[in-house]
């Protein structure tokens, strides 16, 4: 079984060290990446980030959601986009089970997956942020390319 806990504290030291190089205050540094400032002080101190505030923080800062997470040591890729595709996630899910030689049931058996997930991600809608996390770490994947970043 994936331990997520360190995939989370990969997170919040990458974090950490990209938010004190800033050198900004927690409010500054939100006002700037578009957050509230009371969000900060959670995330720096181990709290994972919905989705949509990860991929802001990796906008502000230019680096793939892969890098801030410790999937790769690359701090960027040369056609990373900005935001996110929700419409992306689903087909890239599918093409990593393949890949792997899995499915949904069985990633729902390492309590990666629900089972009821599956028919909500069909429809369009994410996964949690750190439920991405566990599917990207136990299928090889990349979390930008889940979210159309690349």
């Amino acid at each position: 079984m994936l331990n997520i806990t360190k995939h989370f504290v990969t997170f919040t030291e990458n974090f950490t060290d990209l938010f004190i190089k800033t050198g900004a205050s927690k409010t500054e540094f939100a006002n700037n990446v578009g957050l509230k400032h009371s969000q900060i002080e959670p995330y720096l101190n181990g709290t994972i980030p919905i989705t949509s505030n990860v991929v802001k923080i990796c906008d502000y800062f230019n680096c793939s959601i892969d890098f801030i997470t410790g999937l790769s040591n690359d701090f960027n890729y040369p056609n990373l986009k900005k935001g996110f595709n929700q419409s992306c996630f689903y087909p890239e899910y599918e093409r990593l089970l393949k890949l792997n030689h899995t499915n949904h049931f069985q990633l729902s058996k390492l309590n990666i997956v629900t089972e009821t997930s599956l028919s909500l991600w069909k429809k369009g809608s994410l996964p949690k942020f750190e439920v991405l996390i566990s599917i990207a770490y136990e299928l090889g994947g990349s979390i930008d390319k889940m979210l159309g970043r690349i």
